[in-house]
């Protein structure tokens, strides 16, 4: 087993073989189980940030690192605005949490979370001052 691999040995499942997962796949499922939260979004193309846009239909970017048992899990991400920053990225770290314990059994997580950039709901729609 690689260090990028979890194990169900690892995890102490009971004797019925070795199932492994590596963070590649953990990613992926962290990424989409992001995803399904209301206003979160990813990055979409550019060059080094140049001409990028906000795309509310892709999967943010995600990095797994396995320490032991434990996965560590770093999204980056953006989110509609106004809404209440701290509750959804919370909502995004559990989540990602009950996704990798159900698809993949990881036992333990840590998700690490960086927003990237806030999309105003109508960008359109002018304000004025009252």
């Amino acid at each position: 087993m690689t260090q990028q691999e979890i194990s169900t040995e690892a995890m102490n499942v009971p004797e019925r073989g070795n199932t492994r997962i590596p963070a590649a796949v953990l990613a992926k499922i962290a990424a989409q189980a992001a995803r399904e939260i209301d206003g979160v979004g990813a990055a979409a193309g550019g060059v080094l940030g140049v001409a990028q846009r906000r795309d509310f239909d892709r999967r943010p970017q995600a990095e797994v690192e396995l320490l032991g048992s434990t996965a560590v899990v770093r999204l980056d991400l953006g989110l509609r605005y106004p809404a209440p920053l701290e509750s959804t990225c919370e909502a995004v770290r559990r989540h990602v949490d009950a996704r990798l314990r159900r698809d993949a059994g990881v036992t333990r997580t840590q998700v690490d979370i960086t927003v990237t950039w806030l999309h105003p709901e109508d960008p359109n729609e002018r304000r004025r001052l009252l």
